[in-house]
């Protein structure tokens, strides 16, 4: 990656009057900045200009709430100079503007796609959670830009750099460049740029095309579908195809031995599926057969595709399909017969990174179905197509037998396949390494190969029993002597014990769109299913009957693999029954289309007996197969339901939810109602649903996080003075954390690394799949060990091939698990279904435990806080394992800050255990 900083172009600068609650001469003070529009900074973002002595930075101002006490000044600096100070004496949550905020406004501009340099020193003292936030925003229509992020913060100065990609042009007129937190405490910061770079990204993982004619791996198929996978350009949700939809066939070929069949049917056949916005059912009609590797090229030059293509009948349409890395498809369209054919597509690359892929097109074809056979797959330079080669001589893939190579028979391990291919008329010998790397990426196991390979033969290695009863994640790399031109190739494994309970503590927000992804779901632990389908303006488009086809679909599917539904009514109206006012709606949208659509429903009924019939109909039509429902998705503070940007309140809600609540009871009087203001526990409209008496229209209270990548002990003092309110009440009730963050990837598609989503959820990227692992079991702990009963992750999604897949958190392409997923399964089946939580604890000695007693005994999950590492002995009965459940022998062990379990036939072992007894 080369990063290169702009000298000619600059930040655009403009006078401008903005949101801010700036002091009386700011305006004054901004125009009397000199800066020139070739700046690589913010106006002033070194804190050292106060022209008129007030004792503010010129230039900046502060923001937020009324309620919120809080002042900005000019101090010290960290090296001589001068910095900003921004101190907040009193705080008062709840509302989208609480928060104690730095701003600059009508100055910073950003272009989209133009990645940017953030840099600045900063420190902090009594900050909650010790993190800031920095942000570039559009004010008119308010939004993100793609510039900024959360950060932590300490006593002493710390320098922050982040590369940013603008998602977004902000004009700097309507610009705001933000830095803040959510309660008392100090900030200072020095020294804020935002500087204009050049990046040259890289796509992952990429071929070189050096020493090579035919760029593309195991282009005939005799590695067998080793490196191939699936796209279909018709899929434009979220998400794709996420596998290879094709089998190696060895009965028929054109070039060797073995070529790739792939059937295609209109009816019958798979079919991707998205409960949101409006529900998608889609069949698969052209599954486009893609090597997963991106081939580097050079822009403006001539380059051939071509492939051998049959069929079982005549006239069968073909896509022939280039992919740029700038998100550009190029094509031709070709028909094939029933005898071998060779196809080519002669293009000019506009992009230094392409994919390319060829594969049936029933899209817009009247045939039913189809089977096509692909062999002889070529990526050359030039115009025209020269005869067929493989990449090399020998090839090479590793490989193995179970679904998405998650082995689910701990005690016999995993077994890898080495297939070898000479594709020479001479006899050769295949060299290599095959290593494999364990959860902490430490090397454990290890062998050079030398496997003699006759002319024209294929040679299979088999390497059973490893790590045979140690489960955990393992990474397996096969490494070719010819390394550039045969590539390294990786598997990611998991060797797991398969969750067979049918409840559990987690699930997912969104049902993933393959039956094999919520099979492997299962498998973890993963038992629930948040379902968004049940939309009122899905079920009832006009007055009159309902129709609840559609969302049968959606939660069909999920029961029919064997998990559980919790059915979410997102949004309290339809647009034939809305109090919407159309002109606010189109003002606040500024012309998206799906945005005033969903504006529309999130306003509240006009009429509230519809609302009531609404919810009344669904839960008489799902009975007898669904008994939890949610009322209303993150409403008030959010612009999903009832919002308060459109004059809404906490009351408005309430008052929905006991009419909600009652045609529910009505229905079924056992089911699970969840309602809530589905924010974190410690916001004000938390309290105020509270204090609005809302927990009587509850069963379970409901709560969503995305939290920044901190020690998740910090958020245990929020979940237990909560449940002090409720007790004081006399309204304890469980909470169900039903959205929740915690994204890692380890083999990231670009560099620099995109966003995982928007920026809610980018804030919960942890750096590596280790830290999402541990820190996704040790917030767990604490959730579970304070009050939390489930846990739902957002979001079940796939990605696509060679692309953007992180916000589906536990799977990489194909369903192959990251690390995160190893934690979870060993995670779910410790505690199984029901753990009966018996406290968090932080000790003096640096430990933090949460104790649960579960159907196998007593559970303990146990970490030591950062810089400190605790041993202690175990005592009589008490047994322990790592964060991947592999067992740690011996009768003492060493915590640090990767939690381990301690496990004993009842919990007051474990708390001798800890207590050092």
């Amino acid at each position: 990656m080369t990063i290169r900083q702009h000298t000619s172009m600059g930040l655009g600068l403009s006078p401008g009057s903005g949101v801010c609650r700036f002091a009386a001469a700011l305006a004054l003070a901004v125009l009397a900045l000199t800066v020139s529009a070739s700046t690589s900074s913010p106006a002033n973002g070194n804190f050292e200009k106060d022209e008129d002595g007030d004792g503010m930075p010129d230039g900046w101002g502060i923001s937020g709430n009324a309620e919120v006490g809080q002042t900005l000044t000019r101090v010290p600096g960290r090296a001589g100079g001068h910095a900003a100070k921004l101190t907040c004496t009193s705080f008062v949550g709840g509302r989208p503007d609480s928060h104690a905020m730095l701003c600059q406004t009508g100055v910073v501009s950003c272009r989209r796609g133009q990645w940017y340099r953030l840099s600045f020193w900063v420190k902090g003292e009594g900050i909650r959670h010790g993190m800031v936030q920095v942000a570039l925003r559009n004010t008119r229509p308010w939004a993100d830009s793609g510039i900024g992020g959360a950060f932590p913060v300490t006593r002493t100065w710390q320098r922050v750099e982040r590369l940013c990609q603008a998602s977004a042009d902000v004009p700097a007129e309507t610009s705001r460049l933000q830095v803040w937190f959510a309660s008392t405490g100090t900030l200072w910061i020095d020294d804020l740029q935002l500087v204009p770079v050049e990046v040259e990204t890289e796509l992952h993982p990429a071929l070189s095309t050096v020493g090579v004619r035919n760029f593309i791996p195991n282009s005939s198929f005799e590695c067998g579908a080793s490196g191939w996978g699936s796209y279909d350009p018709y899929i434009r949700a979220w998400g794709n195809l996420f596998r290879l939809f094709g089998e190696v066939d060895r009965s028929v070929a054109r070039d060797g031995s073995a070529s790739l069949r792939v059937r295609v049917r209109k009816k019958g056949g798979p079919k991707f599926y998205f409960d949101y916005f409006n529900p998608v059912q889609q069949a698969v009609t052209c599954p486009v057969a893609v090597p997963r590797w991106w081939v580097r090229v050079q822009p403006g030059g001539r380059y051939v595709f071509s492939v051998w293509v049959r069929a079982d009948r005549p006239k069968v349409p073909v896509l022939l399909l280039v992919h740029a890395g700038n998100g550009r498809h190029s094509s031709r369209r070709v028909e094939v017969a029933r005898e071998w054919s060779r196809q080519t597509f002669s293009f000019t690359a506009r992009d230094p990174f392409i994919w390319v892929g060829a594969g049936p097109d029933l899209h817009d074809s009247d045939l039913p179905e189809v089977t096509l056979w692909l062999d002889a797959v070529q990526l050359e330079a030039g115009a025209t197509a020269g005869v067929y080669t493989p990449r090399t001589a020998v090839e090479s893939a590793l490989s193995t037998s179970v679904p998405s190579n998650v082995f689910t028979l701990p005690d016999k391990g995993l077994t890898l396949s080495l297939d070898v291919v000479n594709h020479s008329d001479r006899d050769r010998e295949a060299r290599g390494r095959l290593r494999i790397l364990d959860f902490q990426d430490r090397e454990a196991f290890r062998r050079e190969l030398r496997i003699p390979v006759a002319a024209g033969q294929r040679v299979t290695r088999v390497f059973s029993g490893l790590f045979a009863g140690r489960p955990g994640y393992y990474r397996a790399k096969w490494q070719p002597a010819e390394t550039p031109r045969t590539p390294e190739i990786e598997l990611r494994c998991a060797v797991i014990p398969p969750y067979t309970a049918v409840d559990s503590p987690f699930g997912m927000n969104h049902a993933y769109p393959w039956s094999f992804m919520l099979d492997l779901a299962k498998q973890a632990g993963l038992t629930w299913m948040r379902d968004w389908s049940v939309k009122w303006h899905t079920v009832q488009p006009g007055p009159g009957p309902f129709d609840f086809s559609a969302p049968d679909v959606q939660i069909g599917r999920v029961l029919d693999r064997g998990l559980n539904v919790l059915v979410l009514f997102p949004f309290p109206a339809t647009p034939w029954n809305t109090q919407a006012d159309e002109e606010k709606i189109r003002k606040a949208a500024a012309g998206k289309k799906y945005l005033m659509e969903r504006y529309r429903v999130a306003c509240a009924p006009k009429d509230r007996k519809g609302f009531s019939a609404y919810i009344d109909a669904t839960a008489a039509h799902y009975g007898k197969r669904v008994d939890t429902y949610e009322i209303l998705n993150e409403p008030v503070y959010t612009t999903y339901a009832v919002p308060r940007r459109f004059g809404y309140t906490v009351a408005d809600y309430v008052d929905l939810l006991e009419a909600a609540y009652t045609a529910v009871k009505r229905r079924q009087p056992a089911a699970t109602v969840i309602g809530g203001i589905a924010s974190w526990v410690e916001g004000k409209s938390v309290r105020d649903f509270i204090e609005a008496d809302g927990l009587r229209w509850v069963d379970v209270m409901n709560a969503h996080q995305y939290p920044n990548t901190i020690p998740p002990e910090v958020f245990a003092k929020d979940l237990q003075e909560t449940l002090d309110t409720m007790r004081q009440r006399g309204q304890v009730r469980p909470i169900w954390v039903t959205e929740f963050g915690c994204y890692a990837d380890d083999d990231p598609w670009r560099t620099p690394r995109s966003t995982i989503g928007d920026a809610t959820m980018s804030r919960s990227n942890w750096a590596t799949e280790r830290d999402a692992s541990e820190a996704l079991v040790k917030t767990a702990a604490v959730y579970l060990g304070c009050g939390v009963r489930k846990i739902f992750f957002h979001a079940g999604t796939s990605g696509v091939i060679n692309g953007k897949a992180g916000s589906g958190i536990f799977f990489e392409y194909g369903g192959a698990p990251r690390k995160m997923y190893a934690a979870l399964a060993v995670l779910a089946g410790k505690l199984g279904p029901d753990p009966e939580p018996l406290g968090f604890q932080r000790r003096p000695s640096g430990l933090r435990s949460s104790v649960f007693r579960t159907r196998s005994g007593g559970l303990a999950i146990v970490w030591s806080a950062a810089g400190r590492r605790r041993r202690f002995s175990l005592g009589p009965g008490v047994l322990a394992a790592d964060v991947m459940g592999v067992p740690l022998n011996g009768h003492e062990v060493a915590c640090g800050t990767s939690p381990i379990y301690l496990m004993a036939r009842d919990t007051a072992s474990i708390a001798r255990a800890l207590a050092g007894k």
